[in-house]
């Protein structure tokens, strides 16, 4: 027997508690789910970039409030093999992340820019440069008893 139902006078709405709303609150998330609308996709400046992997990447720490791409761009726009720049921004404040990344496709470049720029100002900030790290976890080989 399913528990009785609730109304809310203010409005108008019937919440019901048991196996049976639930069973039809995920039926309904599935149909949702299923049926044939476009999916949302997030601005570019707020969607992850795709790096190449053969590129060097340096991760630019201490960025201000006013950091973005077109600034680290600019500031390393100077190195020729420079191809990529990108300064994460939070969806729920809208403001970077503080910090950045930018991608070299000669490690020359890569190397002269880690040397030159860090502790340099981009910005209101002196910036902290690191090697950027992959997200992507390294095989690891099996040993095998």
């Amino acid at each position: 027997m399913n528990p009785p139902s609730k109304v809310s006078k203010s409005k108008k709405v019937v919440h019901t508690t048991g196996r049976v709303s639930a069973k039809k609150a995920a039926s309904y998330l599935h149909s949702m789910q299923n049926s044939s609308t476009t999916k949302l996709t997030p601005p570019a400046s707020i969607a992850a970039p795709i790096w190449n992997p053969k590129h060097f990447r340096l991760f630019v720490g201490n960025l201000g409030p006013d950091g973005n791409d077109e600034l680290l761009k600019e500031a390393f726009q100077k190195y020729p093999s420079m191809s990529q720049v990108h300064v994460p921004i939070d969806r729920k404040t809208t403001k970077n992340k503080g910090f950045g990344f930018v991608a070299f496709g000669k490690s020359e470049d890569y190397l002269r820019a880690f040397q030159e720029m860090n502790g340099k100002y981009i910005g209101q900030h002196p910036v902290q440069l690191k090697r950027a790290e992959s997200s992507v976890p390294k095989k690891t080989k099996c040993k095998r008893k």
